[in-house]
């Protein structure tokens, strides 16, 4: 998992984050829901950027921490309000944590980690083509 519950209590006080778990007192988090709406979040990171990178990453690369802890954010909130109702500006933080998804996943944003830069493979050999350049040049467009 890409975040953890202290670094969403960066975020929120103890009683706003247990009243966002189901605590209407405010007192006691429910660390299951945080956990899950973390794990949901590291699932989605995953499954933009397999194709792109080896995941999970073994140490999360600081962009990744930051879309994980945007994407748990609004799953708490979705979480809390089952009526579907998710204040707009968290709305605004997950479709920018999507936004710089889809910029890593066509490789427009590159991550921090050296170790999972990804691999171009390179279909030019060395060897001879079966059609040169003077074979290709006797056709002509029509």
């Amino acid at each position: 998992m890409y975040t953890n519950l202290s670094e969403l209590l960066l975020e929120f006080t103890l009683e706003e984050l247990a009243q966002l778990t189901g605590d209407p007192s405010g007192a006691n988090i429910n660390q299951a829901r945080v956990e899950y709406a973390i794990e949901n979040a590291s699932r989605l990171i995953d499954s933009f950027l397999r194709n792109r990178y080896e995941v999970p990453f073994a140490v999360a690369p600081s962009l990744i921490k930051f879309i994980a802890r945007e994407v748990a954010i609004c799953n708490i909130y979705e979480y809390a309000n089952h009526d579907g109702f998710v204040p707009p500006t968290i709305n605004k933080r997950r479709n920018y944590a999507l936004y710089l998804l889809h910029q890593i996943q066509n490789g427009r944003l590159q991550l921090d980690l050296v170790s999972n830069r990804p691999t171009f493979v390179i279909n030019k050999e060395n060897e001879k083509r079966l059609f040169d350049d003077n074979l290709l040049d006797k056709f002509v467009e029509v």
